[in-house]
């Protein structure tokens, strides 16, 4: 992991971010000298949950996943890409983080100080209600997740995994997602074991609705893929 400053200017997930309603220049010159740009390797933690909230993180260009830490296996609840806010949540309740964060590849991500980010939001309307309309989006996200756990087969919880990942970070070229996921990162987004998780790609990819393509999953077959998405 190697640190820099963070610098507004130049970062390409800017116009998409929280801090967008910001003039480039004027926000820049108030997170400039206060903000670290970090160089995360893939797998490494971001934060761990219960570790005191010393700021929020802004990811410039990666992925990464939000988790809860269980005794026998994690549990995926929230994945991230560029421009987006971690650890937000925790300036606003306990001060602690809820949850942990991990990178899914490498990753530079931003972390400003909380003092910093409250200022800016206390200064700008726009982004109050930015930080707040996805805070509600994530929380509409988490309800519908408790429900599939409790209405919804393993099958299905599978596929809503699957067409969650490719909503969030879309196909690369061969069609595949366009992420690198393991089968327990499918399990922990599923909520399954592993060997269920494992057991399902399998029977999936004897139905040709997904196929693997050095590492990554291939959708092939995106209409059943969304019929057993929406099955109970």
């Amino acid at each position: 992991m190697t640190t820099d400053f963070g610098d507004c200017m130049s970062c390409k997930s800017f116009s998409k971010s929280a801090f967008s309603c910001f003039e480039r220049g004027s926000v820049s010159k108030l997170i400039n000298g206060n903000s670290v740009s970090i160089h995360y390797k893939k797998g490494q933690e971001i934060y761990n949950e219960g570790a005191l909230a010393k700021g929020v993180f802004c990811i410039q260009q990666g992925k990464a996943k939000v988790y809860k830490k269980c005794p026998d296996r994690n549990m995926t609840i929230g994945l991230a890409g560029n421009s987006d806010l971690l650890g937000y949540h925790a300036l606003f309740n306990s001060g602690h983080y809820k949850n942990s964060a991990a990178c899914l590849e490498d990753s530079h991500i931003c972390f400003i100080p909380k003092k910093t980010f409250l200022n800016l939001m206390a200064s700008n309307p726009d982004m109050f209600h930015y930080v707040m309309r996805h805070s509600s989006q994530e929380n509409n996200r988490l309800s519908d997740m408790v429900r599939d756990l409790k209405c919804k087969n393993m099958l299905s919880r599978v596929a809503r995994s699957l067409v969650t990942v490719s909503e969030k970070y879309g196909f690369d070229n061969a069609h595949c997602l366009n992420v690198t996921l393991t089968r327990k990162d499918i399990a922990e987004l599923s909520g399954t074991t592993t060997a269920s998780a494992i057991r399902i790609l399998n029977d999936l990819k004897k139905e040709k609705v997904i196929g693997f393509h050095n590492k990554r999953i291939r959708i092939q077959d995106v209409n059943k893929l969304m019929r057993y998405n929406h099955a109970n």
